[in-house]
């Protein structure tokens, strides 16, 4: 049976055109001038339903050219893997560095059943990165998310320092639209904050994961919450 807080909902127009170019943003400088093995780049954000707080993927996978529609609007409970991971304690998350595939993938076979995660290991990603976006109160407002076949590939502290550097960019210019509304027809509309509902059936992969310490997260000062919507002036 499908579990109800797996099914889409509908993400505003104008939350998603937020967050897509901002995305591709991230995948150009992840790509550089190489093919990266099924690099994706989206965003999540944390919503309330019903009182109960979520998860939920604002935009498209982006990747390279494309950007896959199928995840858009998914909904997780807030513990859902390595972004759960950065939502619950408000880190940044990526997979470790291993000196050889034949140990990360001896790890990666060990962390998969501790996890819950009943997929075979050739449907996993070797690289996850997810960045938590602060808000005013510490809350998180949004996570980038981004996994890869690449060994090692966030487990670059130089990549993840310039990830990260582009994500606090993003919060300064919606920091500067929140304050000083330069569009009318375009307005943030509060989310309220929900009961987090917990219980996925994967969680982080805590063999092969880790928590990044040296690095701040990206915060905004003045957004809240991200739920753009087109509205009348």
């Amino acid at each position: 049976m499908t579990k109800p807080y797996m099914n889409p909902e509908p993400v505003p127009p104008a939350s998603q055109l937020s967050v897509l170019p901002f995305a591709a943003a991230v995948d150009g400088l992840l790509r550089g001038e190489s093919e990266i093995p099924s690099l994706r780049v989206t965003l999540h954000r944390a919503i309330s339903r019903q009182g109960e707080g979520y998860l939920q993927q604002v935009c498209a996978y982006v990747q390279g050219e494309k950007a896959d529609p199928r995840g858009a609007g998914r909904v997780f409970p807030v513990d859902e893997g390595i972004i759960g991971a950065a939502f619950g304690d408000r880190r940044i998350w990526r997979t470790k560095a291993y000196k050889t595939n034949p140990e990360f993938q001896i790890d990666l076979r060990e962390a998969m059943p501790a996890s819950g995660d009943k997929r075979a290991p050739s449907e996993v990603a070797w690289s996850y990165l997810a960045v938590p976006f602060l808000g005013p109160q510490d809350q998180v407002v949004l996570i980038l998310y981004a996994d890869c076949n690449e060994l090692n590939f966030f487990a670059n502290d130089d990549r993840l320092r310039c990830v990260v550097a582009m994500c606090r960019g993003f919060c300064c210019l919606f920091d500067w639209l929140e304050k000083n509304d330069p569009f009318p027809n375009l307005r943030n509309f509060p989310l309220q904050k929900g009961k987090p509902i917990t219980g996925s059936d994967r969680t982080v992969y805590s063999k092969i994961q880790e928590a990044v310490d040296f690095i701040e997260p990206p915060r905004f000062k003045e957004v809240p919450s991200f739920n753009y919507e087109a509205s009348a002036a």
